[in-house]
């Protein structure tokens, strides 16, 4: 084989999936056909599971500094407020917030960490044929300067976007459906007295247009069209200005329009993300309704989902059936994220006016219901993502917890919370420990010399890929025992729903794999056995 992983398309998904396997020690080809990085804004907010994501590498801080932070979501219709989602007061997350950060300065911190690690963007390389065969895929590819080289490699994988070449060349289908609006977009400045870190929707008599503010200064727009009054060619200034006279803010002015753009929603997804030594990730994957910004999103945790898996097959160190969960549980994130965002966009985008009166009505009543603000927040932030039916999730012998942290449960996201070490110590956190690249297991209520021989046993030969902690109630006893931490508030017992002892495994992407009660390696096991880790 020339390479283990040829990745296809260097946009965030690519050069995410390229950071993950470069930092596990494989070397991936990436390549791109475009000659230079896009200029054009594209995709504009990360949300909290994403920076979260990208926290070990320090990439979610660099991110930070350069976004604008976005607390709240607010609609409006006909000058009335229908509703204001808080992600700063029902996020529970470092980050509760939607970062506003254009996909190029996105792209450009994941390209220089890449680099960092050795990797590189062959740009000017087009995948124009792919065959494959029992060891992997031939693939024909086509430099800039004509001349064309064909690659072996034990995995190719797509992430040529929307418009997916890697998709066209395997026959998948991508089956859904064009919504009937139109829609123009761009970036303007815009002269008003809202403050820069605003992001709302406007309603009016079925018109609708919404702003996301951008750190230069600039917001983006986007204005959704009737089918019977979308105009045609070139975006103007006017046309823009139209759009805000008859939503609001009343008084607001555009000016400096740049990257303006006119399209159709499409809903599609791919009948398969696993195509034997194929894979399809992000929009070759999954396509949708940009209204709730989740697209960008979506495709790096997919890259972040595979990233741990296929370095792990790659390596020699897991069964190569474990490829075949990424694709059953991105599979069911893809299929909820088009149900989701479907509804989402029909519901802001109804015109008839029954219809509207009554969403008008309602709607003010039931986002001040503080059920529908947890929901629609955590679901946006993509926090609550969880692989419950996963082959990889083993949930034994621990009841449901529920708290005011939720329903915690195997499959879930991991809880963050207080630990500490000896009694010096500032208080530090959970997610400190869980750097991505290893799996975690997390031992509640037994020291080291307290776990039984048959687990002991077991830890011995898993040290390869697994880090193990103790976590004990209460302060610290000042013995400063290696590997042991403290939770000083017990919140971890409680979000984790440990009463007194049990086990966590979490996969390094930072979902509860295994919860077992009480501290026994059975439930370890049969992750071990299914999984095939070594």
């Amino acid at each position: 084989m020339d390479t283990d992983v040829l990745i296809v398309g260097a946009g965030p998904c690519g050069l995410t999936l390229a950071h993950e396997l470069l930092r596990r020690g494989l070397r991936p080809r990436l390549i791109d056909k475009n000659v230079m990085a896009a200029e054009n804004t594209k995709a504009l907010g990360i949300m909290s599971r994403t920076l979260e994501l990208l926290t070990p590498s320090g990439m979610a801080e660099e991110m930070v500094g350069q976004g604008v932070r976005v607390p709240a979501f607010s609609i409006y219709s006909e000058g009335r407020q229908l509703a204001r989602f808080d992600f700063a007061r029902h996020v529970e997350s470092a980050y509760p917030y939607v970062l506003m950060l254009p996909q190029p300065a996105t792209e450009a911190v994941l390209t220089k960490h890449v680099e960092a690690l050795g990797g590189q963007i062959e740009r000017g390389s087009e995948l124009v044929g792919l065959e494959q065969n029992a060891e992997g895929v031939e693939a024909l590819l086509r430099h800039v300067d004509g001349s064309e080289e064909h690659v072996r490699a034990r995995w190719l994988i797509g992430c040529d976007g929307a418009h997916s070449k890697v998709r066209h060349l395997i026959g998948a289908t991508f089956v859904g459906k064009t919504f009937e609006q139109s829609f123009a977009t761009g970036n303007v400045h815009m002269q008003w007295d809202v403050p820069n870190n605003q992001s709302f929707a406007r309603l009016n008599r079925g018109n609708f247009i919404a702003y996301f503010p951008m750190p230069n200064g600039q917001h983006r727009f986007i204005i959704a069209y009737k089918p019977e009054e979308a105009p045609t060619g070139e975006i103007t200034l006017d046309e823009i200005q139209r759009a805000i006279d008859a939503c609001g803010p009343e008084g607001a002015r555009a000016s400096n329009p740049t990257w303006l753009a006119r399209y159709q929603i499409n809903q599609r997804k791919v009948d398969r993300y696993l195509w034997r030594h194929v894979v399809l990730v992000g929009d070759a994957a999954h396509i949708h309704s940009p209204i709730a910004a989740q697209g960008m999103n979506t495709g790096i945790q997919d890259a972040f989902n595979l990233g741990w898996k296929l370095a792990l097959v790659a390596q020699g160190k897991a069964h190569e059936r474990l490829l075949e969960s990424y694709a059953s549980e991105r599979a069911e994130v893809g299929r909820q994220l088009l149900l989701n965002t479907g509804r989402l966009t029909d519901l802001a985008l109804m015109h008839q006016p029954v219809a509207t009166t009554t969403r008008d009505v309602l709607a003010p009543h039931l986002t001040r219901l503080e059920k529908v603000q947890q929901l629609f927040t955590t679901n946006a932030s993509e926090l609550s993502i969880a692989y419950a039916r996963s082959p990889l999730t083993i949930e034994d012998g621990s009841e449901k917890v529920r708290s005011d942290h939720g329903s915690i449960k195997a499959g879930g996201r991991a809880p963050d919370g207080q630990i500490c070490k000896g009694h010096e110590d500032m208080p530090g956190r959970l997610y400190d420990l869980l750097n991505g690249e290893r799996h975690v297991l997390l031992i509640f209520g037994r020291r080291n010399g307290e776990v039984d021989g048959e687990l002991r046993s077991a830890l011995g030969g898993w040290r390869d890929w697994l880090d193990v902690y103790h976590i004990l109630r209460g302060q610290p006893d000042g013995t400063g025992e290696e590997g042991v931490y403290y939770n000083p508030d017990d919140t971890l017992f409680e979000r984790y729903g440990i009463e007194d002892e049990g086990v966590v495994l979490i996969r390094p992407d930072g979902y509860i794999a295994v919860r077992g009660r009480p501290v026994e390696s059975d439930p370890l096991r049969r992750y071990v056995a299914w999984a095939g880790v070594e």
